[in-house]
């Protein structure tokens, strides 16, 4: 089968493009995405070119630029262009020049893809750039999920040469006497990348000369087995992961308990978008078995040991402000950091308690204005609603209700002009405060909760 004509046959049949989707097609000029363009052109599909100008090799970035602009006009398609000053951003994000191009390739994909209404970008990897990868990962120790190759399709990006070889994408080139250029990086050992493909992919070869037939079936049973193993970790989620309050995910210790051999995979699996490594994975574990306390931390996460879990939870930016505000009888609304309460005087006594432990009731009388709204501290004392006036420590409240160290600290109190605990916020009323037979205007505090 000629090399258009399994083009054409792998795109429909791994469903990339439907019949009237318009593609972005990357183009850096060199073989393989020359060779797609003019793959494209041929298959009659409606394409556009997008090339990015990292400026990384002086003068021949400028005629790589050029040659692709021609191309667009050769074979009729609308031509995207840019330029990044990619080794000064690099220095400025103390990141390599390879991640940073890739990200400003990607990110300035997208926008082109958004506002000229194309349905996908079509990058040029080919069967060999997946087999390299597959390599790449495995030293790396990427896990199944790296052990793929590159995938078809991810989100909006896909891969329609995925299929061939680069040996037919240099025949075909030949055959149809199309030029394109050579970029001097891809024959030097400087990247990892052109190492595996210079010196372990060839000894690969002298073991298995079809080596690619072989890989291709190989890649095929991972993303199968990939695709096992993501049931397999979406039925662990729903069976053991809860989404809490405040974007925090509780991951039941039992669960992976009962899954021991696989636990640190698992357990990977729910953080690892959060940044935890599998590293930190390998730590939490050891805590499997014991109390509450410890804290692990990634940026912009962390992740407690609580007794029966693990608790991930965004890092919170603490405003100072808000851990003391005042409250006076004309006081209607107070926006705290977390969520907002309302407060409503009414003559009498309510007509009906609401069962919400987001609504309080208390008696006026009691109150001696202004009241006060503030952080727990160490110390604190109360008289739960139902105990009988018995005072107890709210240290010992938090332990006997199974708060977590999270939502110790988000814990809000008011209190009485003279001190006194009035309410934990949304949790329980201190005894005290409460609704009496002799009650003849009562406050009303509703807690509003704040999702933006």
């Amino acid at each position: 089968m000629k090399l258009l004509d399994q083009f054409q046959s792998f795109i429909a049949q791994e469903q990339l493009l439907g019949p009237d989707d318009k593609v972005l097609l990357a183009v850096s000029g060199g073989l393989d995405s020359v060779v797609m363009a003019h793959l494209c052109a041929s298959a009659g599909l409606k394409a556009g070119i997008a090339h990015c100008n990292f400026g990384l090799r002086g003068p021949d970035s400028m005629e790589d630029e050029q040659f692709v602009r021609t191309l667009a006009q050769q074979l009729n398609f609308p031509f995207h262009t840019i330029s990044f000053p990619t080794t000064i951003i690099a220095q400025e994000r103390k990141q390599s020049i390879q991640l940073v191009a890739r990200d400003l390739r990607y990110s300035w994909l997208e926008e082109i893809r958004a506002a000229g209404q194309y349905q996908a970008i079509a990058t040029a990897h080919h069967l060999n750039d997946s087999i390299e990868t597959f390599l790449y990962n495995f030293t790396k120790g990427t896990g199944l999920r790296g052990l793929r190759g590159i995938p078809f399709r991810n989100g909006h990006i896909i891969r329609p040469l995925l299929f061939a070889k680069r040996t037919a994408l240099e025949r075909f080139a030949k055959e149809q006497e199309i030029t394109f250029k050579v970029d001097s990086s891809n024959v030097t050992d400087k990247y990892a990348r052109n190492k595996i493909r210079h010196h372990v992919v060839p000894v690969l070869k002298q073991i298995n000369p079809s080596l690619e037939e072989t890989s291709t079936r190989s890649l095929q049973h991972m993303g199968e087995a990939f695709y096992l193993y993501e049931l397999a970790v979406e039925h662990f989620r729903k069976e053991w992961v809860e989404e809490l309050e405040h974007k925090e995910v509780r991951i039941k210790k039992e669960g992976l308990r009962q899954n021991l051999r696989a636990a640190a995979t698992l357990l990977y699996e729910c953080i690892r978008q959060a940044g935890f490594g599998f590293e930190q994975v390998t730590q939490l574990l050891t805590h499997l078995d014991t109390q509450a306390g410890a804290l692990f931390y990634a940026p912009g996460y962390r992740l407690l040991v609580d007794r029966h879990s693990y608790v991930l939870a965004p890092i919170e930016k603490v405003d100072d402000n808000f851990q003391l505000k005042a409250i006076d009888a004309e006081t209607d609304v107070l926006r705290l950091s977390d969520l907002m309460l309302t407060f409503s005087t009414k003559k009498g006594q309510p007509t009906h308690f609401s069962p919400s432990s987001a609504v309080a009731y208390l008696d006026v009388a009691r109150l001696n204005y202004p009241l006060t709204i503030r952080r727990w501290q160490k110390g604190d004392v109360f008289c739960p609603l139902g105990m009988k006036g018995k005072h107890q420590k709210l240290q010992d409240y938090f332990t006997n209700n199974g708060f977590s160290r999270f939502e110790k600290e988000r814990a809000w109190l008011l209190t009485n002009g003279d001190g006194e605990i009035i309410w934990l916020v949304g949790h329980r009323l201190d005894d005290r405060f409460k609704i009496e037979k002799d009650t003849n205007t009562f406050l009303e505090i509703t807690i509003i909760k704040d999702d933006l």
